[in-house]
């Protein structure tokens, strides 16, 4: 056997390869799970996904071919979608007063007032720098504040979390869907309208089998089209089964009427 490349593309041309699957990269905190289900549901087509502090990073590096990000850095040769922003959060340790509160409240801003603030990760919102952080959080050193989401998915031992109200004038955190221009295709626009939130009827898909619009027809066109649906309901007898019927004696018809005429002469006699 030939171990020429050229020669093995030759010897099974029409062979097709294993279908590709899509990657994706997703930031601790991030929930993409009714995304990639939909995905999965409306193509067919297999999609794996893992978590990464950096995501981005992993699409730069040929891991992922998208990346759900916070806040990635502005990119010209990324294609960008914005989510939804996320909720600030406060972590403290377990017997923190803040623990007394119930999960859904939120801390105001001037309960704050003497704590320790060990990090405030709202700006740049580093996993592996909170992760650590938490660590010195259980130990009552202080409070961290980071997006509520991120806080909830690293879950460190020993520390609650709750809801804290945004200071003012801050930005929240966002949640983006990113990935490389040069590797845009079906399968990542098919994501990108999923996370827009574009309809199965409605969305425009190259994996879709057939999407040629429909001729628009003349109005002439609509006629002939009516006449052609009306002849098949008759039977395709076309015009003489129209006259047919009403030779049958249909109401109005010419029985009918010459009976009628007869009537009125005879009245004015």
């Amino acid at each position: 056997m030939s171990t020429d490349p050229a020669d093995r593309a030759q010897a099974a041309p029409d062979q097709e390869g294993p279908a590709r699957v899509l990657r994706v990269a997703f930031v601790p905190g991030a929930m993409p799970e009714k995304w990639f289900g939909r995905y999965r549901e409306r193509t067919g087509q297999g999609l794996t996904s893992f978590s990464a502090d950096d995501p981005v990073l992993e699409v730069l590096a040929g891991r992922a071919d998208m990346a759900l990000a916070r806040d990635p850095r502005e990119d010209d040769s990324l294609h960008r979608i914005r989510l939804y922003d996320e909720a600030p959060g406060i972590a403290a340790e377990k017997e923190h007063v803040l623990a007394l509160l119930k999960d859904g409240e939120v801390v105001d801003r001037a309960d704050l007032d003497g704590e320790t603030v060990l990090l405030d990760a709202f700006a740049a919102a580093d996993p592996g720098e909170v992760r650590e952080m938490l660590q010195v959080v259980a130990t009552g050193a202080g409070v961290v504040l980071a997006p509520r989401p991120l806080l909830r998915a690293l879950n460190a031992r020993g520390v609650v979390h709750r809801e804290v109200a945004p200071a003012p004038g801050a930005e929240p955190t966002t949640l983006w869907l990113t990935w490389p221009k040069d590797g845009d295709d079906e399968l990542t626009q098919e994501l990108a309208g999923i996370v827009r939130g574009r309809r199965e009827g409605s969305r425009r898909s190259a994996l879709v089998e057939d999407e040629t619009p429909k001729k628009k027809l003349s109005a002439r066109e609509k006629t002939l089209a009516k006449q052609a649906r009306r002849q098949a309901e008759n039977g395709g007898g076309g015009r003489s089964g129209k006259s047919g019927a009403k030779r049958g004696g249909r109401p109005g018809g010419p029985g009918n009427k010459k009976k009628g005429g007869a009537g009125k002469s005879k009245r004015r006699r």
